[in-house]
């Protein structure tokens, strides 16, 4: 779900996708799958076997793929040959594989989860209500997503600089350069959720343990997610002489969102997993600990790479977004701006409407 933080924290891209416009059309795209989906398996419930998970994954997989493909192509604009040709393969290989049904898989996992943990509305005991909802919400939420990265595709053929598009290359070719922070941020996360997990045992029967963990484990995960982040942003701004103050508030809310948010959907998901792709009736003490490390290292991975990210970008990108579609001004930035950059992204390169990715 890296793309889903990437255009809400990178503060160019989420200006990009939450511009009024953007917004409003975006709402009326997201109608047409939802409904599509719930009419599909309304007609295919009978003939399908939904009641397995497996096969209800795979389900909301596909029908995701679709909603996808059309939703980038609404945000897109132009063809589908064209936007193949431009945009290249690899790009919808990610769109579609990722996106499509990766994604969605993972979404219907977290509303299978939450249905059990918190309502005891158990799919495998109650299926059809469960199943629906998977598909539904798991659908209008990538057909939000593709809608989105496609919008930003568009700005970027037409000229816009968008220096971090949400397909993950960037933090591919930063782990490397900044190994060491995450290594030592990746251990103290993976400890502190091993650790968290495991005290938590003492609060409440096995039973409770679905319900505890769900909601205690990301209140841990998500406070070392907003240290990872100012951790982050001091990565690149070490050896700047002015940084932004933090606020209380502002601290608060990057807590709640996405730290929080995001750390109770990692959690979830892998329940999810457990208990509807593997089948565990009953998770062990070591199983809600091994969830609670992934969740720790990908999250703290992840925040730990966007603050670096923001800060970044808030250096980089400092002009005005009407001048932001002229080639020509961007071309004579280009030079300044590289000479700014730190010797580890002295091989970045800022194309015709692309920058570092």
């Amino acid at each position: 779900m890296l793309h889903r933080l990437s255009l809400r924290v990178l503060p160019q891209l989420n200006a990009l996708v939450t511009d009024p416009p953007v917004r409003k059309r975006k709402r009326l795209v997201m109608l047409v799958p939802g409904l599509v989906a719930f009419g599909i398996y309304r007609l295919l419930k009978q003939v399908l076997p939904l009641s397995e998970p497996l096969v209800l994954l795979g389900f909301s997989g596909c029908i995701s793929m679709l909603a996808a493909i059309w939703a980038y192509r609404q945000g897109r604009g132009g063809t589908l040959q064209e936007s193949l040709r431009q945009d290249g393969t690899q790009r919808w290989v990610w769109l579609v594989g990722w996106i499509g049904l990766v994604y969605s898989i993972q979404l219907s996992l977290l509303v299978l989860a939450i249905l059990q943990v918190f309502v005891g509305y158990d799919f495998l005991l109650h299926p059809e209500g469960p199943a629906m909802m998977a598909i539904i919400i798991s659908c209008t939420s990538v057909t939000r997503d593709a809608f989105e990265i496609g919008h930003v595709q568009r700005l970027m053929h037409q000229g816009v600089v968008v220096p971090t598009f949400p397909d993950g290359e960037a933090l591919r070719k930063w782990i490397p350069l900044e190994i060491g922070a995450v290594l030592k941020w990746g251990a103290l996360a993976t400890i502190m959720g091993i650790v968290g997990s495991w005290l938590l045992f003492r609060i409440g029967s096995i039973e409770l343990q679905p319900m505890v963990q769900s909601l205690l484990v990301p209140v841990i995960v998500a406070s070392i997610g907003l240290m990872a982040f100012f951790a982050g942003e001091t990565l690149y701004a070490q050896d700047q002489k002015e940084r932004r103050p933090k606020t209380w508030l502002s601290s608060l809310w990057f807590w709640v969102w996405p730290s929080l948010t995001f750390s109770a959907t990692y959690f979830l998901v892998l329940m999810g997993m457990t208990a509807f792709v593997f089948r565990v009736e009953e998770v062990s003490q070591l199983g809600f600990v091994a969830m609670a490390a992934c969740t720790a290292l990908l999250l703290t991975v992840y925040t730990l790479f966007l603050g670096w990210r923001k800060s970044y970008e808030e250096r980089l990108v400092t002009i005005p977004e009407s001048l932001q579609s002229c080639p020509f001004v961007m071309g004579i930035l280009q030079k300044s701006k590289a000479a700014e950059s730190l010797p580890s992204l002295a091989d970045a390169k800022i194309g015709h409407g692309n920058l570092v990715n």
